[in-house]
């Protein structure tokens, strides 16, 4: 009697694109159709202006509230997602300010309800910033570097927008790989070797393309410039008490004014990357927990029926659950991140993991007694795709480290003025070359009134990082404390140890196994 199988995902079912995948076929909106909204577009359009004039909070709190119920289609509201993250991120955080607690309701109610309609989570995403935010240049043109641009940034920087438009890129050129993984399984459910080492192929060369672009975020995007300008506004509000919110944030008129503690924008909210792990029968753990011998031996059998890795652990997620909130380290980050995807997107990864089987189908083929050259090429070429897997998550690895951690552990450099006024502090007549980290702990003194009266507001947060001089950072624009070896990301992970476990289970996917750093890691 032939095995019954569930029905392979359709991707259009999933509001998923053959052509442009994970992203929207049409371009997102500009600007909201209906004139009802027309306080939050005015707002946005000013955006960057009030935010450095510091004048963002003042117009928000006179924001009156609207109901986004009139959102009427997937673009508008996706639009009026982006513009609510945005406005929210800002105002949270501000500029020079102390992050705010409270969220007004004419932000967080239509947030939350915005989020409900598209199945995310009222916080800045992956979704919002990447899938929803960007233009075509030529509108005959593709979906590339040399042709896109972005909607809005926070920091109106073209630095941000590049660090954008680099994984849009990307979402558009992985985009073809999801019919071909579809098409894969089915060539395994009809035990087609030939045709499936064909499609496998197909999808090596499109990681690889996927690898070649993620390189190109060194060109345009300014480690500096990002971490001090940029990245503190993509945080959430989940693990940042050192940042200044230690309970999250409150957002008024929604769920009793019960504070809520949410991760920012990730890069492992890309529903691309979780489909590329399930396909390939990559399975990841809580940081700081690998299973020995994770991978599954070439020799050893495959267990009949879905494999029960991290993903099918969130199979039973529902659209408006909550994501829990213990922390990063209590549960799996990654399979968590799916409650930060669009609710269609995370159906379907839920869909594809029950259907998933191309590791286990080549897993049988290299345990059966006699290996013809087809299976080694079979092999060889699956073993290929999850090596460039790995080589996308180095490749992440590098970035990280460069625009992440090598600026937290320098500090703030201030190669050229701009203060009319510099306060009264001891002065530095032996050492010309002092750490300006020695200048952001001289000024965490700020309980002095020179210090105080000179910062402004006590303890205020800087995403300048001149302003170290004057007062205590807070906010993920800091320079790490000697003796914090934790580095977080706007997520709330940890995020060295977080990539590195994350790398290393991709490698453990390969029937072949081989060490996780060769030659060819290192010179890639």
């Amino acid at each position: 009697m032939a095995a019954i199988h569930k029905a392979l995902p359709i991707l259009e079912d999933y509001d998923i694109s053959p052509v442009t995948g994970f992203l929207p076929q049409d371009e997102p909106l500009k600007i909201l159709p209906d004139p009802y909204f027309a306080p939050w577009e005015e707002t946005f359009c000013h955006f960057n202006g009030l935010l450095l004039a510091s004048r963002l909070r003042q117009r928000v709190n006179e924001l009156p509230l609207l109901d986004a119920a009139l959102l009427v289609t997937k673009a508008e509201q996706r639009r009026g997602y982006l513009i609510l993250c945005m406005l929210s991120h800002a105002y949270v955080w501000g500029k020079h300010e102390l992050a705010a607690e409270s969220l007004p309701a004419a932000l967080a109610v239509p947030w939350q309800k915005v989020a409900d309609m598209l199945e995310i989570q009222p916080v800045l995403t992956h979704a919002a910033v990447v899938m929803w935010n960007w233009q075509l240049l030529y509108k005959d043109g593709p979906r590339d570097l040399n042709n896109l641009d972005t909607l809005a940034t926070l920091s109106g920087s073209s630095d941000e927008s590049w660090f954008y438009l680099v994984t849009t890129a990307i979402e558009a050129t992985g985009a073809p790989a999801l019919s071909k993984i579809l098409r894969a399984l089915r060539l395994v459910r009809d035990n087609d070797v030939t045709e499936l080492i064909q499609e496998l192929e197909g999808i090596r060369g499109i990681i690889e393309e996927l690898v070649a672009v993620l390189r190109r975020m060194f060109e345009k995007c300014d480690p500096y410039v990002f971490y001090w300008k940029v990245r503190p506004y993509l945080a959430g509000w989940e693990n940042m008490a050192e940042a200044g919110l230690p309970n999250g944030v409150r957002y008024e008129g929604v769920d009793n004014g019960e504070y809520k503690k949410l991760a920012g924008g990730s890069a492992a909210q890309s529903s691309l990357i979780h489909t590329l792990d399930i396909a390939f029968g990559v399975e990841h753990h809580p940081t700081g927990f690998r299973p020995k011998g994770a991978s599954t031996p070439a020799n050893s059998k495959p267990p009949n029926g879905p494999v029960h890795n991290s993903y099918n652990d969130a199979s039973d997620v529902t659209a408006k659950a909550t994501p829990k909130t213990g922390g990063s380290s209590s549960n799996n980050f990654i399979q968590k991140m799916r409650f930060y995807m669009p609710g269609p997107h995370r159906s379907f990864l839920t869909h594809l993991t029950e259907v998933a089987n191309i590791r286990q189908f080549v897993s049988a083929k290299a345990a059966e007694t006699v290996r013809s050259e087809q299976i080694t090429k079979l092999i060889t070429v699956f073993d290929e795709c999850v090596h460039q897997i790995k080589l996308f998550r180095d490749v992440h690895i590098q970035m990280v480290t460069l625009y992440i951690v090598m600026q937290a552990n320098r500090g703030p450099s201030i190669s050229h003025g701009g203060f009319v006024h510099q306060p009264t502090r001891p002065a530095h007549p032996s050492d010309e070359n002092h750490d300006v980290a020695d200048d952001m702990r001289s000024a965490s003194l700020s309980t002095s009134p020179t210090a105080s009266n000179t910062a402004g507001s006590k303890g205020s947060s800087i995403l300048y990082p001149q302003k170290a001089i004057f007062a205590t950072p807070t906010g993920l624009a800091k320079k790490q404390e000697e003796g914090n070896e934790v580095v977080r990301g706007t997520g709330g992970t940890d995020l060295i140890p977080f990539l590195r476990q994350s790398r290393d289970e991709t490698n453990d996917s390969k029937i072949i196994p081989t060490p996780v750093w060769t030659k060819k890691t290192v010179s890639a």
